[in-house]
């Protein structure tokens, strides 16, 4: 049996990463590092419930939150996902802002996905990660 990190058999190893990511509620999504990451190895950004509801209560065509980009309508999970997934893959990485831990992904799809915090067409979409891969918001701006 092969056997990795100090002898830990490999399986073993999978098993508890298929555990984690049932007990997050999250479901992965593998993508390449974008131009601004530094080692330019694959990353696995982990989506969870909790972040899709966020993004769909601050950040929804329809939500009345005030001060937020906001989706194009006809979004749907499925597209912001997908979307996402993309940013991560293609964008550029820096880190969080003021201090928090984490990775901000930038992209510019170069098309409209929604609207700026002022009301403007976005065609960029910025995803925040926490140090966990776990994506915290994605919204257009």
């Amino acid at each position: 049996m092969k056997r990795a990190c100090g002898g830990i058999p490999t399986l073993v190893l999978w098993v508890w990463a298929v555990v984690l990511v049932i007990i997050s509620g999250g479901r992965v999504v593998h993508a390449q590092s974008g131009t601004g990451s530094a080692t330019g190895s694959a990353l696995q950004v982990i989506i969870t419930e909790r972040a899709v509801r966020h993004i769909e209560e601050r950040h929804w065509p329809d939500s009345p939150a005030q001060g937020a980009g906001k989706f194009n309508q006809g979004i749907t999970e499925d597209s912001l996902k997908e979307l996402i997934r993309e940013a991560v893959a293609n964008g550029r990485a820096r880190p969080n802002t003021n201090g928090r831990p984490g990775q901000i992904f930038e992209y510019d799809f170069g098309r409209p996905i929604g609207t700026t915090i002022n009301g403007g067409p976005a065609s960029r979409l910025r995803v925040v990660v926490s140090p966990r891969n776990q994506v915290i918001t994605a919204f257009p701006f």
